[in-house]
């Protein structure tokens, strides 16, 4: 059985409140991971997250999600705790009624496999074999607008348009949590980051990749990237927040196959 081993951090960054949330998990071999960002009036975007986040980890704890459809049945729950909550605090039909972003990642280590799951701009990402892949696509304005092909990412720097989001749970048009296609098999040296846009936007897919070949624990690794966003000292920095997911021995796998890479002119993909 693959060893797993988390880190979270969660930071205010220039914010007065953080509205991010973490939680982990594990039942019987069967761990739970999920972050939540929360938004929303009156400080609404902490309680948004928290119901989030405790949601889904009761749901998981109770019967664990063995597909994506499980898992797609338990963000929906969610997404129903956060309407109920609305029309408990009479916000329902506020514009700024609460509402939050999720993304899970469910590990199975008596079988080695993964689901994961996602609504709005939390992401998450796979670190193999030295390069970092986006396991989620944003639900986001900016998402949709590069889709159509008419800009490159660089044109829409400084637009404003990373926070305007298409989809989250509590939004009263209701939600299709994106899930998985199958179970994934994880692997000896995998490395998984859950982190909120707060994270993601200014932390790049480069330093993750770097930070974590120097890393010798997640808790350094983590550290590491905090430090790096910390350094950019941005005024208007939002709260950022990441779990870290080690899959036996990250380092080790990522510092042989970069050595490979450098010898043979090539990597492994993922």
């Amino acid at each position: 059985m693959l060893s797993v081993r988390i880190a979270q951090r969660s930071c205010t960054g220039a914010r007065e409140h953080n509205e991010d949330r973490l939680g982990v998990e594990c039942t019987r071999g069967h761990w739970c991971l999920v972050l939540s960002d929360g938004a929303g009036g009156h400080r609404d975007g902490a309680i948004a997250s928290r119901l989030v986040v405790d949601r889904v980890l009761e749901g998981s704890r109770c019967r664990p999600p063995i597909d994506g459809a499980d898992l797609a049945e338990l963000l929906l729950d969610a997404h129903d705790g956060l309407i109920a909550a609305q029309r408990e605090r009479g916000s329902a039909s506020r514009t700024d009624a609460m509402h939050a972003t999720v993304v899970v990642l469910l590990l199975d280590t008596n079988s080695g496999l993964a689901l994961w799951g996602h609504v709005g701009d939390s992401r998450l990402y796979l670190l193999r074999g030295g390069r970092a892949f986006a396991l989620t696509r944003d639900d986001s304005l900016i998402q949709v607008i590069l889709d159509s092909g008419l800009f490159r990412p660089e044109e829409l720097e400084g637009q404003g348009l990373h926070s305007q989001l298409t989809a989250a749970l509590g939004a009263h048009e209701g939600v299709e949590p994106h899930v998985c296609d199958g179970r994934f098999e994880f692997r000896d040296g995998d490395a998984f980051l859950l982190c909120s846009d707060g994270w993601w936007g200014s932390v790049t897919e480069a330093m993750m990749v770097d930070l974590l070949a120097t890393a010798t624990t997640a808790e350094e690794w983590l550290d590491a990237m905090v430090a790096s966003a910390t350094l950019k000292a941005n005024p208007a920095q939002d709260n950022f927040s990441a779990i870290g997911c080690w899959i036996g021995d990250p380092t080790e796998a990522t510092q042989i196959i970069q050595t490979r890479a450098m010898m043979h002119g090539g990597g492994d993909g993922a």
